[in-house]
């Protein structure tokens, strides 16, 4: 969660509740009932006290009778029945309503998801969105079943013993809440001492300790390996060190005015015990007020340290609050509703600038990028790593909206078409190939549900995964596994590849498909990108030259421009970047050929 920007996080219970509340809103009735019900068990606790008042009342003026002690404690039973009652109502209906909220939220989230730039999904780690939509938003639960029936029966306690204490005697009464007062002074003195902010600072150093553990249980193989053992240590060691060391500095500047504080609150009684004696001695006090408060003055500040532990949750609780929030509440991708006019399948870029949310860089990812790629023809994209060919491909996809100039999809701006229409006319396969646990058929029919067995079969021969999908064990009813892990890096590209083959849009973008593609397998590959080029426009982003020597069109990118433009041939004699590109190509499989020559003869 250090993602979040720690310094807004209250702290405070008023701050905390504030954060919270907007997600209670759309249930309130519930919520407001479980409040009422919460009171009224709260008033029910402390029944048995009042028994226990009148029966030393009783007691000290020697007018009880067995039958006054029987309708007591028949009346504590009543109390502490009513009690129970009530209280478990309150929670049934509060934890009945958190769960609509939970499930109305994360339905929220996930339509939300559908709708935001793809980059703002692609830009964060999975794991943190996972969290989020599962984790933070299951924590929410704890304020809005609990938290809100506690709050409320705390606060009601409170203010129905202060009121009853002072209706009995207002001098001890006065004592009691000034003593609460001096120890909610101390508590807010040691947040104002440690400083508010530093729960942020927290949830940082315990997010390093976290991430650096994960790391060194992850990386043990390797570490172990090659027996280096050393560095990753080190860095965990460091990281947990530094987690202790902050937890000891803070604890150091919070915790002796905190003590003071917890000291005073449930320690109400050594305060209100002298002045009662007092009252007392000097004929001001009676003896059964006496005990009523050497009883009560006990218990006084138990509700106080309720608040007080629900306010320090409550500033956790906030954290994910915002980082739900800020999910929630998304910026939505702007999409108009009227279908556009789609010619011919070409993809043309118009000038078209953009730099990435939040870079601070002075260079734009892209600048002032212009091409044309037409229908039946290849682009490639090739340059360094940086040089924003994979920016280009997202793009046309709408990952983004560029910043300046033009992406135009069969001559219309991506802009002024509905994204499903988009959608329609291009097909993307991503360098990292995500195909989910389910059968290989479920997998391929994600791009087109009502597709025949016999359309499978030709989509997955065409990208040369038929023979390695039938020798599966259930063929094409075989599961994959979670993130397709039965299968190899390039056969997953493959079956990606069949995928976009099966879906037929007429622009096809393939971000470094052919990344794990094994070399036995590469020209058959590259023979059914050529077969898909019919009629079809494709963009292809690659760093290995040799996928894309035959393309129509080569685009040479650096530092976000197009330096070079051309066919193989015609780059070779310009003697430019794919020129010395080429040539370190080259020299780089000679030496691999070389090696295996060697190998080979060994």
């Amino acid at each position: 969660m250090t993602d979040q920007n720690s310094n807004d996080t209250p702290l405070t219970l008023s701050g905390g509740v504030r954060s919270l509340l907007p997600f209670a809103r759309p249930d309130w009735p519930r919520y407001a009932l479980s409040a009422v019900l919460a009171a009224a068990g709260a008033l029910c606790r402390l029944g048995p006290l009042y028994v226990i008042h009148q029966a030393l009342r009783h007691l000290v003026d020697g007018s009880a009778t067995r039958t006054d002690f029987y309708r007591l404690a028949l009346l504590a039973l009543v109390f502490v029945v009513a009690q129970y009652v009530l209280l478990g109502t309150s929670i049934w209906i509060s934890h009945r309503a958190a769960f609509a909220t939970l499930y109305r939220l994360r339905l929220r989230v996930g339509v939300r998801l559908t709708r935001v730039p793809l980059g703002f999904v692609t830009s964060r780690q999975s794991g943190a969105l996972q969290r989020t939509i599962s984790n933070d938003v299951e924590r929410l639960e704890l304020f809005l079943a609990h938290a809100l029936p506690d709050l409320v029966a705390a606060a009601v306690s409170i203010l129905a013993l202060t009121a009853w204490m002072a209706v009995v005697d207002w001098r001890l009464a006065l004592v009691a809440l000034a003593t609460v007062v001096a120890g909610l002074w101390l508590m807010n003195a040691s947040i104002r001492r440690s400083g508010k902010d530093q729960l942020g600072e927290y949830m940082v150093a315990m997010g390093r300790m976290n991430g650096s553990l994960v790391e060194l249980i992850r990386g043990l193989p390797v570490v172990r390996t090659f027996h280096r053992p050393g560095q990753l240590y080190g860095e965990t060691r460091d990281a947990v060190t530094d987690a202790a060391r902050f937890q000891a500095r803070w604890g150091r500047q919070f915790l002796p005015l905190y003590t003071g504080f917890q000291v005073l609150a449930a320690g109400t009684v050594v305060t209100i015990a002298p002045v009662a004696l007092i009252l007392y001695h000097t004929g001001h006090l009676t003896a059964a007020d006496l005990l009523f408060f050497a009883i009560f003055g006990i218990g006084y500040g138990v509700p106080v340290l309720q608040l007080t532990e629900l306010s320090v949750q409550l500033g956790h609780l906030s954290l994910a609050a915002g980082l739900v929030t800020a999910l929630r509440d998304a910026g939505e991708l702007p999409e108009t509703t009227d279908l556009a006019q789609i010619g011919e399948p070409a993809m043309e870029f118009d000038r078209v600038s953009f730099r990435y949310p939040g870079d601070q860089s002075a260079a734009d990812a892209l600048h002032e990028v212009s091409f044309r790629a037409g229908p039946g023809t290849v682009t490639a994209l090739v340059g360094p790593s940086g040089a924003g060919k994979t920016t280009v491909a997202r793009l046309i996809c709408r990952f983004y909206d560029p910043d300046a100039g033009t992406v135009r999809v069969g001559g219309t701006d991506v802009r002024d078409m509905p994204f499903a229409q988009l959608m329609e006319q291009v097909t993307f396969v991503f360098q990292e190939t995500f195909l989910f646990d389910d059968t290989v058929a479920a997998n391929l029919r994600l791009a087109k549900p009502d597709a025949s067995d016999a359309e499978l079969v030709a989509a997955a021969r065409a990208a040369h995964i038929h023979d390695t999908v039938m020798a599966l064990p259930d063929g094409y009813a075989t599961r994959l596994g979670e993130r397709g892990g039965r299968l190899s890096g390039g056969e997953r590209q493959r079956l990606a590849i069949a995928r976009a083959l099966l879906k037929g849009a007429p622009i096809i973008v393939l971000d470094e498909a052919t990344a794990f593609v094994d070399p036995e397998n590469e020209l058959a590959l590259q023979e059914a990108i050529t077969a898909l080029t019919a009629g079809r426009t494709v963009i292809m982003v690659a760093h290995r030259l040799s996928t894309v020597a035959g393309a129509d069109q080569l685009l040479v990118m650096d530092g976000g421009r197009i330096v070079e433009r051309g066919r193989h041939d015609e780059l070779l004699a310009r003697d430019g970047l794919y020129a010395r590109m080429w040539a370190a190509f080259e020299g780089a499989q000679q030496i691999s050929v070389s090696a295996a020559v060697h190998a080979q003869e060994a």
